[in-house]
């Protein structure tokens, strides 16, 4: 995952800062949320609008959600 890149997520429906990325079959998020810093990684289903839950949280600085949200996405990518 070191060469896929961050994008931003639509302004208004997020509060800035925010960006996604996908990796294979995941979406990793991080946004601010009443002024937290989160992040969450959701799994692709059959179904083009929904996505499973893999994980969720929250942590002290923005950078910090991007990283644990590549760390949980790394980790769900290396399962059998």
């Amino acid at each position: 995952m070191a060469d896929t890149e961050w994008k931003p997520l639509p302004a208004g429906l997020w509060t800035l800062p925010a960006v996604f990325m996908e990796a294979g079959n995941l979406l990793l998020e991080a946004f601010m949320e009443a002024g937290v810093p989160t992040w969450k990684v959701r799994e692709k289903t059959s179904d083009p609008l929904k996505w499973n839950m893999i994980a969720e949280g929250t942590v002290d600085s923005f950078e910090a959600a991007k990283a644990a949200a590549l760390y949980e996405a790394e980790t769900a990518l290396r399962k059998p």
